[in-house]
């Protein structure tokens, strides 16, 4: 169903635009006819009864007082009859025929003061609807209560004109064999965030696929196909989105339309009248995504190891993969090519990801770091001590687990708002998110375990939490290779520590972790976080159980009529002069608290600590990773850059 308008608005609308067409639209007749070009089109045959050397447009405006005059006799309007939306009346080719922007331009031009506060409110209503998923019901509530009780008579009564709501029928649906596909397309969400995002010649695109449960009652599913301009990851859009009661049954026609259109995008495409070449750069999946897509051997085959050949060995009932001193055998490109290890796909087709110019099926996908250690490695340590899962000599007693528990209570207030939670009790573990292993991980777990687990299982902690704080570190690239013997020995310790048999497909994997930091850099650059964040989004679309897919179509359409929030996400951190968001480390290697600061002149002021030292020594020192135990604060305030803030 279009977008429909009251007759006084055409009316209104129409007769501003046809005053301009009575000055300009004629002489082009004039001239066209002469000639006999296909400008001809713009105006029907004259009527008998009006005069030829003046068509007064202004007469057939008229008509529109009854509702029941046709007004076909003048192509311009011929859209209006499906109640079309003001902007495609007036100024698309469909309807003017005239291919210029100067009637748009005109138009713009034309716009009063009211008019312009008139559409100015329409936009805000907009905007404010579609980012804050408000429902239609409560939108439309809103609008009544503006029209009548506010006299704001401009606008309309129901929010599907407001906000340009397509029909209930989405087109281009296509159906599959267990769902439902609809290809958003990869163009259409560069070319969105293309006036936000500042795009340099290469164009490089992160993708993400996943599953994402939308019931808790049925097994109904979305399957999105997500991306983003790199390094803009907090700019995420759907390429294409499945819906389901089950996975779709054949990866390969579920990527079908990617693929396509990825492979029209070898060329070098125009946008914003400039040239620019695309590629995907990486594919950021957890594992049995990963091996849905490239048709493998999931986590619990025998040589489900995307990387390297290793055979798993069946140990007290689990598959499991032992550290072999002997080393290992690394997969490449052309051997998934040639299928050399059988046992390691499930089909005898390979994945259609392979037509993709330039790919190395094996190295773009990464080892996201969100699955593999912080929902992994980092949650299976903490099932190890506080469960019956691990051997008794780890296991942790109540006392030290409510002592662990109080500690993070403690740490609560030392949390900066740089962290989207705060650190809970142990009770909890089974709910932890992503986020807040890696921060048990990488900040406050050090403290927190200190002196409560044993040595063994503290140093062996530590020995993870480096590596990954080197792994997601841009300036500690030095120390690269050491983080790669950090994660060999991490694994082959932990078989000495938990067992052998526990060593799992997730643990092993981390010997191939620092290789993505070869490839991307800071791992961060290659997770799944961007995409888990964009999931919550896609769920708050769906409003009823009915249609979900069409809905999320149509909430994304809406959204993209809305202008684009930059985001203030890309700064490394916030300050202020309250605690805990006052210290930082300056470039000089001081420690200070901030204790007030000026934006105009850029410098900051504050007292800077006159002791540090190190909180741990093994298996590096603390210090080099900017990790420092300080005290005595200076009394004398000093003024430093804000550009000299090195890290918080």
């Amino acid at each position: 169903m279009g977008k429909t308008y009251s007759y006084r608005t055409k009316r209104r609308r129409i007769q501003r635009e046809l005053e301009y067409l009575n000055h300009d639209a004629l002489d082009v007749f004039k001239e066209t006819t002469a000639c006999s070009s296909p400008c001809l089109d713009l105006i029907a045959p004259i009527p008998d009864y009006l005069p030829t050397d003046r068509i007064n447009l202004s007469e057939i405006v008229n008509n529109l007082q009854d509702p029941c005059v046709s007004i076909s006799r003048l192509e311009v309007s011929s859209d209006l009859e499906n109640n079309e939306s003001l902007e495609s009346v007036d100024t698309s080719e469909k309807s003017l025929k005239l291919g210029s922007e100067r009637a748009i331009k005109h138009y713009n031009k034309q716009l009063s003061g009211e008019e312009k506060r008139e559409e100015n409110i329409k936009h805000a209503l907009g905007q404010w609807a579609v980012e804050s998923n408000v429902s239609q019901i409560t939108v439309n509530k809103l609008l009544k209560i503006l029209k009548f009780k506010a006299q704001l008579t401009f606008l309309t009564q129901d929010c599907r004109t407001l906000l340009h709501t397509g029909s209930n029928r989405v087109m281009n649906i296509k159906v599959m064999k267990s769902g439902l596909y609809y290809h958003f397309g990869l163009v259409n969400g560069i070319k969105r965030y293309s006036s936000t995002c500042v795009l340099d010649k290469h164009i490089k695109i992160a993708v993400g696929i996943d599953g994402l449960p939308i019931s808790k009652s049925s097994t109904a599913a979305f399957w999105p196909i997500l991306a983003y301009i790199m390094p803009h990851k907090q700019y995420v859009f759907p390429i294409g989105l499945y819906y389901g009661s089950d996975k779709p049954e054949d990866s390969n026609a579920f990527l079908s339309d990617f693929i396509t259109e990825v492979l029209g995008l070898f060329d070098e495409i125009v946008i914003n009248n400039e040239s620019k070449k695309i590629t995907i750069e990486v594919f950021s999946c957890d594992v049995p995504a990963k091996s849905y897509v490239l048709r493998i051997k999931g986590h619990s085959g025998f040589f489900s190891c995307t990387r390297c050949t290793i055979e798993g060995e069946y140990v007290h009932n689990r598959v499991c993969f032992p550290y072999d001193e002997n080393g290992i055998t690394k997969r490449n490109h052309e051997d998934y090519l040639n299928m050399v290890d059988e046992e390691h796909h499930v089909s005898p087709i390979i994945s259609c990801l392979v037509l993709i110019p330039g790919i190395d099926i094996v190295n773009i996908f990464s080892l996201d770091y969100m699955h593999l250690v912080c929902l992994g490695i980092m949650c299976k340590l903490l099932n190890h001590w506080l469960t019956t899962m691990g051997p008794s000599s780890v296991r942790l007693p109540s006392w030290k687990v409510k002592t662990i528990s109080d500690r993070l209570a403690q740490l609560k207030i030392c949390i900066t708002n740089d962290f989207s939670r705060k650190p809970r009790s142990l009770k909890y573990v089974r709910l932890f998110k992503a986020t807040e292993l890696r921060q048990l991980l990488l900040y406050t777990g050090p403290v927190v375990f200190e002196n409560i687990i044993s040595d063994d299982c503290y140093n062996h902690f530590l020995t993870l939490s480096v590596a990954m704080r080197i792994l997601l570190s841009s300036d500690l690239n030095k120390y690269i290779d050491y983080a790669r013997k950090l994660l060999e020995y991490f694994v082959k310790t932990f078989q000495q520590i938990y067992g052998s048999h526990l060593v799992s497909h997730n643990v092993h994997s981390l010997l191939h972790l620092a290789d993505d930091y070869d490839k991307f850099g800071n791992l961060d650059n290659c997770s799944a976080f961007p995409f888990e964040n964009y999931m919550k989004t896609l769920k708050k679309m769906i409003r009823k159980h009915e249609k979900p897919l069409q809905q999320v179509v149509r909430r994304y359409e809406e959204l993209c009529d809305v202008q684009i929030t930059k985001s203030n996400k890309c700064r490394e951190f916030n300050f202020s002069i309250k605690e805990p968001d006052c210290f930082f480390s300056v470039k000089s290697g001081h420690i200070i608290q901030i204790t007030d600061f000026n934006l105009s002149t850029g410098c900051i002021f504050g007292r800077s600590f006159k002791e540090q030292s190190d909180m741990y020594k093994i298996p590096l020192k603390s210090s080099n990773l900017g990790i420092l135990i300080v005290k005595d604060l200076s009394v004398d305030i000093k003024q430093w850059k804000i550009s000299s803030i090195e890290k918080k």
